[in-house]
């Protein structure tokens, strides 16, 4: 814990006395877990532009124009979400919420690794990687992460081509329209969902754990200020920088995955 013991101690007497605290969760989070993020050194925006592997046309061309490098990516990409495990990081949140104190998650990431850790509430702003949504009639389906990864890594590897046309044959059917379905997450350009809800949340909280974020990423960085116009504590947990400096309460310069154990146990003694 180090020097940063009086931090986490201030953390923990805020959480202790509130029943209605919000946890705002960035790639940092899921990246303890072995999910690189994609905006720092070495992330996948170094390696493809997003305009156009993150839009559902620019995807599509870079299919079309380049089959193997984005297959190689995606490769990868499948790989690390496979090993994947949840981190004592989502593990403490899940405790928060089975404590009486942590009341919602507003979570950036699409790893379904919170899911997994137990969380009940959890409002996934850019979707879930695991969840399927039709094209035609809109109709989400939920898969299981690992068995869908291994089977999907599988067929890959089996290919005799990645040309656009061999792709499409992999994507999965609507069991109402038999459509083709799409993960459900959120691709440049397109809205964030649950927008109304996730604001609402921040609104309503006593506290909000800003946790692993970067806070570039719009609307969704605003939530903080959204909170704290509304008398909300804000509890600001990142090794690399704290964007939110000008509001927060207690900043914790410290891995999502050491800290927050820490607080959950000073937590547990003041109640």
């Amino acid at each position: 814990m180090g020097s940063y013991e009086r931090e986490i101690s201030a953390a923990a007497a805020i959480l202790a006395k509130t029943k209605k605290a919000v946890a705002f969760c960035g790639s940092g989070v899921s990246a303890e877990s072995g999910i690189s993020t994609f905006r720092d050194p070495g992330g996948i925006w170094e390696r493809i532009d997003p305009m156009e592997a993150g839009t559902a046309g620019g995807l599509i061309f870079s299919l079309s124009e380049n089959p193997e490098k984005m297959m190689q990516i995606f490769l990868e990409l499948l790989a690390a979400f496979e090993k994947a495990e949840c981190n004592p990081g989502h593990l403490a949140l899940a405790d928060l919420e089975n404590m009486g104190i942590l009341e919602t998650i507003i979570t950036q990431n699409v790893d379904n690794l919170q899911n997994e850790a137990g969380n009940r509430t959890i409002i996934e702003m850019h979707g879930n990687l695991l969840r399927m949504a039709c094209l035609s009639c809109g109709v989400k389906k939920k898969l299981d992460r690992k068995p869908l990864i291994r089977d999907l890594k599988q067929t890959l590897m089996n290919l005799k081509d990645y040309t656009l046309a061999s792709l499409l044959t992999l994507a999965p059917r609507c069991d109402v329209c038999n459509s083709i379905m799409r993960p459900d997450i959120v691709m440049f350009g397109e809205a964030v969902q649950d927008l109304p809800r996730a604001f609402g949340a921040g609104r309503e909280c006593d506290a909000m754990l800003v946790l692993g974020t970067s806070g570039v990423v719009y609307p969704a960085a605003e939530l903080p200020f959204e909170a704290k116009s509304r008398g909300a504590d804000i509890i600001v947990v990142n090794p690399n920088e704290n964007p939110f400096e000008e509001i927060t309460d207690v900043y914790i310069p410290m891995k999502t995955g050491v800290a927050l154990p820490a607080i959950v146990d000073k937590t547990r003694k003041l109640q």
